[in-house]
């Protein structure tokens, strides 16, 4: 399966990386503020899942492609949940991960920004935490907008720039979307073990891959070898721009861009945003028209832009060095009459 077209494909898949620690992600395709846990879309089994039986039963929108009009910045913040919470009943889950994705309409540049869920910050409204707190937090007071909004807020708080739009995205629908491409090639750069879910585990020699949705999701999701969490960051952009690479170099925009209605609604209880269809598939055109040299990738990590700190509970965080992260922002985000100050 896959979901209209090529950046917007990334988009999604990035959503699904950055929650690449959690087991069973079930989030329905919903406005902001609702419940990720309630499959709106296709109905459930009474705990919040999605029953396996249970078709979507979404309208099939007309889809003409339009080309994205808009001249302003647009940013994406990509969230992952960390379904343990939900599931031993701790209450709202926390973010695992937060990918921000940022496109410039105008010089069609776009900056992939991974952001630590260890930082320690203040999170707007509440007392100082780590950044993957402002999820549980939004969800948990039903403040509006939910986890995604107070989870845009603390970003925003971070970085500096406005966030427009968010998504999620489960384990099936990020395989799914890598088996509709036909897979993708990445280059393994050391020797590596993964573990697709439900599968025998594997060695990765440092080479060329071609990996099918399980294998990608798994080389995504592991934290094996040198570089934590850091490493697995920049692997998951790794795989973002291998599937931006697959589907624009293989011409699939068009033949996904006419599944999308029907698409949509077999992916629907699989995703949560705030984007409309249209806007995802204007995204899509513009992004088949920017060029792989154009994106900037970057991950906030030591020993610059984060120092390793003691908080007075005795747990270890990462305390942002705002100075270095200004710097990088300026890098990523080069249209300044944007930058909050």
């Amino acid at each position: 399966m896959a979901l209209t077209a090529g950046f917007v494909v990334t988009i999604l898949v990035l959503g699904v990386l950055v929650h690449s620690i959690v087991r069973d992600l079930t989030a329905a395709w919903t406005g902001t503020g609702l419940n990720p846990f309630q499959s709106v879309a296709s109905g459930g089994d009474g705990n919040g899942l999605p029953s396996g039986d249970a078709t979507p039963s979404l309208p099939l929108p007309e889809v003409t492609p339009v080309p994205w009009n808009g001249k302003t910045r647009v940013t994406i913040l990509l969230l992952g949940l960390d379904f343990r919470d939900w599931q031993n009943a701790v209450g709202a889950p926390r973010s695992d991960t937060m990918i921000l994705l940022s496109i410039e309409p105008v010089t069609r540049k776009v900056s992939i920004l991974s952001i630590p869920r260890d930082l320690w910050i203040e999170i707007p409204g509440f007392r100082h935490n780590r950044i993957n707190t402002a999820y549980s937090s939004g969800e948990g007071n039903r403040l509006p907008g939910g986890g995604p909004g107070l989870a845009m807020k603390a970003v925003e708080s971070l970085v500096g720039v406005p966030i427009q739009y968010y998504a999620v995205v489960d384990f099936g629908t990020f395989e799914g979307l890598i088996d509709e491409i036909g897979g993708v090639d990445v280059l393994v750069e050391q020797r590596i073990k993964i573990s697709p879910i439900g599968r025998p585990s594997l060695w990765l020699d440092p080479k060329a891959h071609h990996l099918n949705g399980a294998q990608t999701l798994a080389y995504a999701r592991t934290r094996r070898g040198a570089g934590g969490d850091f490493a697995r960051a920049r692997r998951q952009q790794q795989v973002a721009l291998a599937i931006l690479d697959r589907v624009v170099g293989f011409d699939m925009i068009g033949t996904l861009v006419v599944k999308a209605p029907i698409l949509l609604q077999q992916l629907a209880s699989g995703v949560r945003t705030n984007m409309s269809l249209d806007e995802m598939i204007a995204l899509a055109w513009l992004g088949a028209s920017i060029d792989k040299a154009d994106i900037q990738q970057e991950v906030i990590s030591p020993p610059s832009m984060v120092g390793f700190h003691i908080t007075d509970r005795g747990a270890q965080v990462l305390r942002p060095v705002p100075s270095e992260i200004r710097k990088l922002r300026d890098e990523l985000f080069v249209d300044t009459s944007l930058i909050s100050q």
